[in-house]
């Protein structure tokens, strides 16, 4: 397990699976079992449970789609 701070609050969590489990806490909220992108954003357990995970993925999707748009955008452009 790693001892992580968190992005949004500042706070420092411990992060990993703990001695017993094969995968870590933030697995087993509902809101992450889809498997969503939150690569690069360690969050602790209150910021997720505060729905804040929520906004995160609604944002990061609306940017991953953004950057599809552009990038077809791009390659029309460049036909």
């Amino acid at each position: 397990m790693d001892k992580l701070t968190c992005d949004e609050c500042g706070t420092r969590f411990n992060c990993g699976a703990p001695p017993g489990k094969d995968h870590c806490w933030c697995m087993e909220l509902p809101n992450m079992r889809q498997s969503f992108d939150l690569a690069g954003k360690c969050v602790c357990p209150d910021c997720m449970t505060l729905g804040q995970a929520k906004a995160m993925v609604r944002a990061r999707k609306i940017k991953k789609q953004n950057r599809r748009n552009a990038a077809v955008q791009i390659s029309r452009s460049g036909s």
